[in-house]
């Protein structure tokens, strides 16, 4: 009885030693300063890229491997502690109860150092080189127009499918090549400099069931891309998840980097799928004639596109895509992102800027 009081004391010591690490990394990351100055380009920076030079080159999804691993493990997990509790086994359970609290603070701590403090970062906005403005209705509207005149005048220039989908014209790989020479444009070091190299997920249907079109993993500095999505929105989804490995955390943020960087590009392709993005966006801020009125202006093979858009997900939409969505609002709650999945439409006003420094 002794040798088990000491053993639950250094348990209980080990347990209360992680817990509050996991504290300190929390809260000292929500402190813009130093999330910004010791975890962005210092701490969270430098662990992304020791990661990053083990699994960047090799072309397996390990975060989906990792994920049927523990959900196996989580059943055999859960198993096992019924059948400790039936017969009774209580200190063969405590020792697995003390074994999965020390893993559950372990990933605490190593998300807080990989990603968490990433939320508390400067915006994006100043990186990209844009400058904020008052965002009036007039403004709105002429973004608006721009988007779609602009839209329409590239979609000219693409081929399509039986199904007046645009074709991309480049490999999964040939993409994430201009995109990196994209991100390397950039002036400044608020984007981590190393070449990312997005993984293709073999189980992208299952994904699409849970309303995923992609996953930064974090614990390995992986993009994943959900290739089974429209070709019109490959470009901006692959965009989005090397801007998670790049640095952004912010869903809102990292689709800002999305748009700006397709829609500035010299690939048609991409700029297509930004602008196809950057349309609907602006549109749907509009008062209903305004949306009516450049809605109409839409070639006919754009609003074909759209609507195959919407006819894809909406065969996986369900039970599971709103369970997938409800925890992933959560997720991002937890982390500071005020209003959840609805910060992933607060991208309008960039869309303005980027337009006025165009036109400009």
């Amino acid at each position: 009885m002794k040798s088990i009081t000491k053993r639950g004391r250094r348990r209980l010591i080990v347990l209360a030693a992680l817990a509050a690490f996991a504290v300190l990394v929390f809260v000292s990351a929500n402190i813009p300063a130093v999330a910004e100055t010791f975890f962005a380009r210092g701490v969270t920076r430098g662990l992304g890229y020791a990661l990053h030079f083990v699994t960047n080159y090799i072309p397996i999804s390990f975060y989906e491997w990792t994920a049927l691993l523990l959900i196996a493990g989580g059943i055999a997990l859960l198993v096992g502690i019924i059948i400790l509790l039936c017969k009774k086994r209580w200190p063969r359970l405590l020792g697995w109860l003390y074994r999965l609290g020390v893993a559950v603070l372990c990933v605490l701590i190593a998300f807080g150092l990989l990603y968490s403090p990433l939320y508390n970062r400067a915006s994006v906005i100043s990186a990209l080189g844009l400058t904020p403005t008052e965002v009036t209705e007039e403004k709105l509207y002429a973004a608006a127009e721009y988007y779609v005149e602009e839209l329409n005048a590239v979609s000219a220039k693409l081929s399509r499918d039986e199904e007046e989908n645009v074709v991309p014209g480049h490999s999964f790989e040939e993409l994430a090549d201009i995109l990196n020479g994209e991100f390397e444009k950039q002036e400044g070091d608020y984007f981590a400099g190393w070449e990312v190299r997005p993984k293709k997920v073999v189980m992208s249907v299952p994904m699409s069931y849970l309303g995923i079109t992609g996953i930064y993993f974090p614990f390995y500095a992986e993009a994943n891309v959900n290739v089974n999505i429209p070709p019109s929105q490959l470009g901006v989804t692959m965009a989005h998840e090397m801007a998670h490995a790049k640095g952004v955390a912010v869903e809102g943020e990292a689709n800002i980097v999305a748009y700006v960087l397709c829609i500035r590009s010299n690939d048609d392709y991409l700029r297509y799928c930004g602008l196809m993005r950057a349309a609907a966006r602006l549109l749907n801020e509009l008062p209903e004639e305004d949306f009516q009125t450049l809605y109409a202006r839409l070639g006919d093979e754009v609003k074909r596109e759209y609507r195959n858009e919407s006819a894809h997900f909406a065969k996986y939409e369900g039970a599971i895509d709103r369970i997938s969505s409800f925890f992933n609002d959560l997720f991002l709650k937890a982390n500071g992102v005020e209003g959840g999945t609805q910060s992933y439409s607060a991208t309008a006003a960039s869309l303005v800027y980027l337009y006025e420094q165009i036109s400009a």
